[in-house]
């Protein structure tokens, strides 16, 4: 089965904001293939409430290689989380959850990978966006290095990380998030609506 590798601290401005140091070498983390969604454009989803939004390029990987692109977005309980690394723990639960990994549609890899954006806006308002060529390790960069150790599958996805706005997300909340091209097209989005959970 494929696995969803996720990527730290690839923006120097989101290890800022968070309060952690640039890292010198990449570094990663897993959610679970049951983690990942991919919502037809403006349907409900269902989301916890507060959990925050963490915009992300995702690749594809066949036989080693990038084979595709999308824009994705990495929800982390930052509560959780937190709790877990004050306490020395892992934080799976905090990235683990179902619909943690959300994924748009994946598309073929343009010529000029740095130069495209992504971006998130929620309620019409801008909260995330960046330039790839930001990125302190580049997706390329990153999947090298991955590929290096990794027992990569066909179909993997990597999560290359995010840029700095992070926040939390609330019921009723309409995220838009796109992969755009530096004239402006849309190659890939997620256009959902966060609906809280239903309970059993």
């Amino acid at each position: 089965m494929p696995s969803v590798w996720c990527a730290l601290r690839t923006f120097h401005a989101h290890a800022a904001e968070m309060g952690y140091q640039e890292l010198g070498s990449p570094r990663y983390f897993l959610k679970p293939w049951a983690a990942l969604a991919r919502p037809p454009a403006g349907c409900e989803i269902e989301i916890p409430d507060g959990v925050h939004h963490e915009l992300e390029l995702v690749i594809e990987i066949i036989e080693g290689q990038l084979q595709r692109v999308a824009i994705g977005l990495d929800l982390t309980d930052r509560v959780r989380q937190s709790e877990a690394k004050a306490a020395g723990m892992p934080w799976t639960r905090a990235k683990g959850f179902p619909n943690s990994a959300i994924l748009g549609e994946l598309v073929e890899p343009p010529v000029g990978l740095p130069s495209l954006r992504i971006e998130l806006s929620i309620n019409g308002e801008p909260r995330q966006e960046a330039a790839i060529s930001e990125m302190a390790f580049s997706p390329l960069e990153l999947l090298e290095n991955l590929a290096q150790w990794a027992p990569l599958e066909d179909g993997d996805l990597l999560f290359c990380g995010t840029p700095a706005g992070v926040g939390p997300i609330h019921p009723g909340d309409h995220l838009q998030a796109r992969l755009i091209r530096k004239d402006g097209t849309v190659l890939s989005e997620i256009e959902i609506t966060a609906a809280p959970i239903r309970a059993d």
